[in-house]
């Protein structure tokens, strides 16, 4: 029965091409159509924003403990400070000064001076120091405390 079918299929052929009609199979043009290049630019798109989004969240909790650990060693300068000369810093300069703490460390991660009130209204045995936080004012809910640290 194969046989018969591929005689029949070549005596066809051959009628064809002897009528003149001969169809060659069409072939598709090499490359990528304009549409298909739009798709695939959208996907590497999307997919590079949501990269985008997770990276800068990661980098803002990455600044924010970078800053409450700046307080911590802030805070551990102010106490050997007051130890050693039995009285409080006039200000971060004093500490830089005077080694207590890391020129560093002295600016938080955005780039400010962290606030050094000695002696500390919350924290009157030692200071109050504050970084203002991304939105580098004083006094909004973004700020960071050492006394609510501990």
């Amino acid at each position: 029965m194969i046989r018969t079918l591929r005689k029949w299929f070549r005596r066809a052929a051959a009628a064809r091409t002897a009528a003149g009609i001969v169809r060659r199979p069409r072939r598709r043009a090499a490359g990528f159509s304009l549409i298909e290049i739009m798709v695939a630019l959208a996907i590497v798109a999307f997919i590079g924003a949501g990269v985008a989004v997770v990276v800068n969240k990661a980098l803002n909790n990455a600044k924010v403990k970078v800053a409450k650990e700046r307080i911590k060693e802030i805070a551990q300068g102010v106490t050997t400070y007051m130890i050693d000369s039995n009285n409080c810093p006039k200000g971060m300069d004093d500490l830089v000064s005077q080694k207590y703490v890391a020129r560093a460390s002295a600016k938080d991660p955005w780039g400010k001076d962290f606030v050094l009130r000695c002696p500390g209204t919350n924290d009157t045995d030692g200071a109050d120091i504050v970084s203002t936080g991304p939105d580098k004012a004083e006094g909004t809910g973004d700020d960071i405390k050492s006394w609510e640290l501990q």
